[in-house]
């Protein structure tokens, strides 16, 4: 990989209000900062813009849900012309969340295998700590077809989700979306495609829950159309 797409590197909060004695979700968000998230796509307004509303109103509903605020443990990933770390893991309480800009491409290869690293040196954080976790949740949001290689990143993740050591949420964003690349990576669930700005709202209230109640199993029901 090019570590020149790097930006503002950071394996995460290790200071003790972050990680405390109780049981940690883990959650990853990737997500799709690339130049035509810029405009709509089945949306009522720019697709980056549904995106950040959504963003701010997952982080208040953790904030304000006394379980959620302590268990949930986010880190936030996103790929534009850079892959740059928004928040490393930790409590919602310590991200300060700025809007998000679109531009450039979408290295999703290797902005899936900075993500996978952070959350390798997170559960070794919690196996050295004696943390107790649940499994890990990485969902991925993108709107195009990646412009790196994602060859190799995308067979290590599929094995981790068939090994059960993850779970991940594929979803493509807008009506022209192309799923097979985001397939790749997930071999349980196909990737969901986010339509219009009712469903992204839907998308962020089942992910809301799972911070939450991590045996909640909404979520996937609705990746897979049972309701």
């Amino acid at each position: 990989m090019n570590n020149g797409l790097f930006d503002d590197l950071d394996f995460g909060d290790f200071s003790a209000p972050a990680a405390s004695s109780t049981r940690k979700v883990p959650i990853c968000l990737v997500l799709d900062c690339s130049g035509s998230m810029r405009y709509p796509d089945g949306t009522k307004m720019p697709k980056i813009d549904e995106l950040n509303r959504n963003i701010d109103a997952f982080l208040a509903y953790v904030q304000n849900d006394p379980k959620a605020s302590k268990i949930c443990d986010l880190c936030i990933i996103t790929m534009g012309d850079v892959v740059r770390i928004v928040s490393r893991y930790t409590t919602v309480d310590r991200i300060h969340f700025r809007h998000l800009a679109a531009s450039g491409g979408t290295p999703l290869g290797t902005a899936m295998t900075k993500a996978v690293e952070l959350l390798k040196e997170r559960r070794q954080y919690y196996r050295d700590n004696d943390i107790e976790h649940y499994k890990p949740i990485l969902m991925v949001m993108t709107d195009g077809d990646p412009t790196d290689d994602i060859s190799f990143i995308s067979r290590e993740v599929s094995e981790m989700v068939s090994n059960k050591e993850l779970k991940i949420f594929p979803v493509g964003i807008g009506v022209n979306f192309n799923h097979d690349s985001l397939n790749r990576f997930s071999p349980l669930l196909r990737p969901k495609l986010i339509r219009n700005t009712e469903a992204f709202d839907k998308l962020f209230k089942l992910l809301s829950a799972s911070s939450s109640n991590p045996n909640d199993d909404s979520l996937e029901k609705w990746f897979n159309n049972d309701f």
